[in-house]
Formats: structure tokens, C-alpha cells, sequence
């Protein structure tokens, strides 16, 4: 029987020979088939696997399904880790990436001082060694302080893992889409570099390469630079290595502009948002009134804070604000009236008096926060009185006095870590108990000036706005420390008291210096002092600017006491 029996699986047809005389058997499972003698049979197949949803599959299609089902398994699981792989090693790069934005920006002044000290002869400088980083076992152990330039090479490799992953099994779009990703990382942090925007500068990526990316070519050497460069073209990729060079020598040709033309250090609205990491307002002598800016005009009173300000008349007329002299029943007041309602002289004021010496010949200062605008009220202490700084200048001994009191200033303004920007004799005043020699000299406006703790990322004058116009001069160069900037406002404000003019500066063999003292005629010690202070206060590049001002002011005071 078990000859003349034949069995077809396919589309879903049984066939029993003609041959066979004995009755169909039947089908069941865990049955067989029953023949003569009551022989069993084991069926060769299972009637529900072959008999799913009303089709039949074959044993080739059941053995087909379990592969596809363990390859698809497999696949997922080394998705999976590949993922999580992928995910760490992008939280690797980010920090290495935060961490190395950090240290740059707190290696602005080093960095600065370095090139300015590594320029040499052209021929020193035409033969160059590069010095391949050491692999993690050949450094030297117990050094756990890592370097810029090892941070950035770390940075690199974390993209080219990331990018090309060891273990197969991802695909082209899996791949596209990481490199999307860390193109959109590198696009990030270029802008954060070279301070312009992120849209700027994704306009570089694939499929041309139009717009310089990142600088980190010239912190990498030629054999890194070729590596890394032909792995990331080799895949299509937006390299950030690529730039292009003539529109970067056009860029260094214009004219610098503060914090790369984005962010205005001096900008009320940066300004305010400084403040809110300060909290003014719990400060005694901060007050807040929900009442619009009241009126203060010449020769009239106005109430703050429930005392009685007797105004006399405007001295600075600064178009968003005015100052102007008054008084109360206890002594003199000077009241700025600013239409925006950003305290950022009380703060900074704050600033100066928490950290000054003399604190106590220093005015009190007050201010009130209005709706549309804020009042910086200074009160002279007991037996002071307040004078404009070209009040009383009948000699040049009385200058000399005040230009003690304008170095002194300066000096204890960057003892205190700010940038005053914009030194001018209209906006300082004199506190003092005689008519000759001034207690001190303060600014009644810092609209321009920098507190160098809230912004430490400003680390060279071409981010201070007002120095611009020195920089376009050749008076300062662009990575001249910020404290330069408040030494040329005091020597032009010394020179208008002097001369009652603007001071015009000039170039000769020695240097810069004031066009009315860039004579070497004979002349008396007076005229040596002012040509030297001149001199010292427009050349201090190549100086600390802290030791040019006790120089000066330890010079004039043995002259004029």
C-alpha cells in the first residue's frame, strides 16, 4: 500500500494513486495514516501550519518565514545597540565639544599674546614640525589636565566614529541621517567661534561648499588635516575643514566690528538679561513705583521715594537720557533720567563702590524703576559737594590734580573688572571738599561700559564697541586687551582739559602721541611730564595696562606735591 500511495503538498490538492484500493484515510492531527495489518503512518506535515487563513503554505515557505523572522530579530538587536552606541557617543561629543568652547573662551587673552609673540622672521616661520598627538597609551600618566588642541583632536574622532561606525548592519539612510546630525553639530559650533549665526553658515554643506565653516584646519596638522578631510569627502559630507579662502582674506580686510557684528556688548536688552543673574532688585536702595517716568525738567522738583529733589539745571543732554544737578534738604544731588528701564548704572556703580578703597568719598547712589524708564539719583556724602570736571580749570596744576584723580579712577575701575568705554569730560563729576583737589571722580553714565565678570567672553578691544573708531586708526590693534580703550579716553579727556580741544593723535618714530606734545624741542618738566604721559597712555599695547596708570600717577604726584 505504502507504494501506490503518492502525497502532494502544493495548492491545496491531495492525490492518492489509482492504484490504491483501500478508502481515503483520514487527516488529523497527531494522527497518521492507517494501512493493512493496522500499520500507522506518521503524517509528514501539520494541517494547521499548512492550512493558515485558507491558504496553504509549503515546507520551503515555513522554512522561509523562521529565517526572515531570525534575520529580522538579529537585525533589530544590532540596531538597537548600535543606537545606544551612537546615542553615547553623541553625548561624548557634545561635552567634549562644550568643554573646548569653554576653554577658549578662557584662553581669549593667552592665545592673543601667543601670536602676537610667535610672529617672527618670515624665514623661522616658513619651516614648520608638527608634532602628531600621542595615542591614550603612550601618554604619560597621572595628567588628567587636558589640552585645547587634545580636546579638538577628540572632537574629531568622535565624528568620524560616530559617522562610520565599526559594526555593520545600518543602513544608507541610518547613516544620512547621522551625518546630518553632526553636520548640524559642527554648523553649531562654528557659528559659536566665529559669532555669526547657524543659517550662515549651513549654507556650506553638501551638495557645494561656498562658506567657510570652522578654523580648526590651522590647529591641526597636515597629515590630520589630509585624514580627516578625505574621510568626510569620501562620504559626501559637509567637511568642516573646507574654507574659502578669499572670501576669509575679505573678511579680515573690513573693518572689525564688536562681538562679530552679532551681539552689541552696550545693548540695553543684553544688558538686562545680564542683570537678571545679579538680582538688583533686593538691593536697599533699589525702588520699584508702577507709575509712568515722572517729569523732570530745569528748575523744578520732583518727589522720589518720598523725598523732595530740587532740580537746577541739565549738564548732559545724551538724547535717550539727561543729567542733571539738584539738591535735597541733607546736600547736593546729580539725577540721571534715562527713558529705558534697564538699572544697568546702579549696577555697575554697585560694582565700583563695593570694590573701592575709598567707598567712602564715593556718593550714595539710588534707584527707581519706573514703567517707561529709571531715575540714578548720586547723593555727595557728608561735606562733599559735586562739580562738573572742567569747573575751575584755571591752571595747569588743577589739571594735573584732576588727571590724579582721572587715573586713580581707571585704575580702580579694572582692579574691579569693568570697562567704562567712553571717558569724557561731560559726563564726570568731581566729589570733593575743596575747590582744588577732588576726592574722586566718578562717571554719571555707563551706557558704554562692560562688566568683564557677567562678559567674560570679551577678551579683545574689537569686542568693545567704542574702540572701533580707534581700531580703524591704528591707535589699538584688534587684539589689544579691553582695558586700552578707557586709557585713550583719558588721555583725550586730560588733552581737552589741557588745551580745551580735541585731541589729535599723530605717529612719528617713537610711536603714537597728541599731536599739540609730539615735539622734542627743549621744554620745561611740566611739558616732559605731559609728552610722557601721552606716550604712555597710546603705546601701552605692549604693557600691562594697570602698571602704566601707577607709573603715571606716581609721576604726577611727586611733580604736583
Amino acid at each position: 500500500m505504502s507504494e501506490g500511495l503518492l502525497m502532494q503538498v502544493g495548492p491545496s490538492v491531495l492525490i492518492q494513486s489509482a492504484y490504491q484500493s483501500e478508502p481515503s484515510a483520514h487527516l488529523d492531527r497527531g494522527a497518521g495514516l492507517r494501512g493493512e495489518g493496522g500499520a500507522i503512518q506518521v503524517s509528514a506535515y501539520c494541517k494547521e501550519l499548512l492550512m493558515r487563513g485558507g491558504i496553504e503554505f509549503s515546507f520551503e515557505e515555513l522554512r522561509a518565514e523562521r529565517f526572515n523572522q531570525r534575520q529580522k530579530q538579529q537585525l533589530d538587536e544590532k540596531l538597537q545597540q548600535l543606537k545606544e552606541v551612537k546615542e553615547q557617543l553623541s553625548q561624548e561629543l557634545e561635552f567634549k565639544k562644550k568643554l573646548l568652547l569653554l576653554r577658549r573662551s578662557q584662553q581669549v587673552d593667552q592665545e592673543a599674546s601667543q601670536i602676537s609673540d610667535s610672529a617672527g622672521p618670515a624665514a623661522a616661520s616658513s619651516f614648520q614640525i608638527y608634532d602628531e598627538p600621542q595615542p591614550a597609551a603612550a601618554q604619560p600618566a597621572g595628567n588628567s589636565e587636558t589640552s585645547p588642541d587634545e580636546l579638538q583632536d577628540d572632537v574629531f574622532r568622535l565624528c568620524l566614529r560616530i559617522q562610520y561606525p565599526r559594526s555593520g548592519g545600518v543602513g544608507t539612510s541610518e547613516l544620512s541621517q547621522t551625518a546630518a546630525e553632526l553636520v548640524s553639530l559642527d554648523c553649531d559650533t562654528a557659528a559659536d567661534h566665529h559669532g555669526g549665526t547657524t543659517e550662515d553658515l549651513q549654507t556650506s554643506c553638501p551638495p557645494t561648499v561656498s562658506k567657510p565653516v570652522s578654523k580648526i584646519r590651522d590647529k591641526l596638522s597636515p597629515i590630520q588635516e589630509t585624514s580627516v578631510e578625505a574621510s568626510l569627502l569620501s562620504a559626501g559630507l559637509c567637511s568642516p575643514l573646507q574654507e574659502d579662502q578669499e572670501q576669509q582674506e575679505q573678511q579680515e580686510q573690513q573693518a572689525p566690528s564688536p562681538v562679530g557684528g552679532v551681539v552689541d556688548p552696550c545693548d540695553p536688552d543684553v544688558q538686562r538679561h545680564l542683570l537678571d543673574l545679579c538680582d538688583v532688585t533686593s538691593c536697599p536702595d533699589f525702588h520699584s513705583e508702577s507709575r509712568p517716568l515722572p517729569a523732570v525738567e530745569e528748575h523744578s522738583c520732583v518727589m522720589l521715594g518720598g523725598e523732595l529733589y530740587h532740580v537746577y539745571s541739565r549738564v548732559v543732554d545724551g538724547g535717550s537720557f539727561s543729567v542733571y544737578k539738584g539738591a535735597t534738604e541733607d546736600g547736593y544731588a546729580v539725577l540721571k533720567v534715562d527713558s529705558c528701564s534697564t538699572t544697568w548704572d546702579f549696577h555697575q556703580f554697585q560694582r565700583l563702590k563695593a570694590n573701592s578703597p575709598s567707598a567712602e568719598s564715593l556718593p550714595l547712589i539710588s534707584c527707581f524703576l519706573f514703567l517707561d524708564g529709571c531715575v540714578t539719583v548720586y547723593s555727595s556724602p557728608a561735606g562733599h559737594m559735586f562739580t562738573e570736571l572742567t569747573e575751575c580749570v584755571t591752571s595747569e596744576v588743577s589739571v594735573g590734580y584732576k588727571a590724579v584723580g582721572l587715573l586713580q579712577l581707571v585704575s580702580q575701575l579694572h582692579c574691579c573688572r569693568l570697562l567704562h568705554g567712553a571717558l569724557q569730560p561731560n559726563i564726570l563729576t568731581c566729589s570733593q571738599r575743596g575747590f582744588l583737589i577732588p576726592d574722586w571722580v566718578f562717571p554719571v553714565d555707563w551706557s558704554s561700559s562692560v562688566d568683564l565678570d557677567l562678559q567674560g567672553v570679551i577678551g579683545s578691544v574689537q569686542q568693545v564697541p567704542s574702540a572701533q573708531t580707534y581700531i580703524s586708526l591704528g591707535l589699538l590693534q584688534p587684539t589689544d586687551t579691553p582695558q586700552l580703550v578707557d586709557l585713550v579716553g583719558l588721555a583725550e579727556t586730560v588733552h581737552l582739559l589741557l588745551t580745551n580741544s580735541k585731541m589729535v593723535p599723530v605717529k612719528d618714530a617713537n610711536g603714537w602721541t597728541a599731536e599739540c606734545f609730539s615735539g622734542d624741542e627743549p621744554c620745561d618738566m611740566f611739558s616732559r611730564m605731559w609728552r610722557r604721559f601721552f606716550r604712555s597712555l597710546l603705546n601701552a599695547g605692549g604693557r600691562s595696562p594697570s602698571s602704566v596708570l601707577l607709573e603715571l600717577t606716581e609721576q604726577l604726584l611727586t611733580l604736583y606735591h
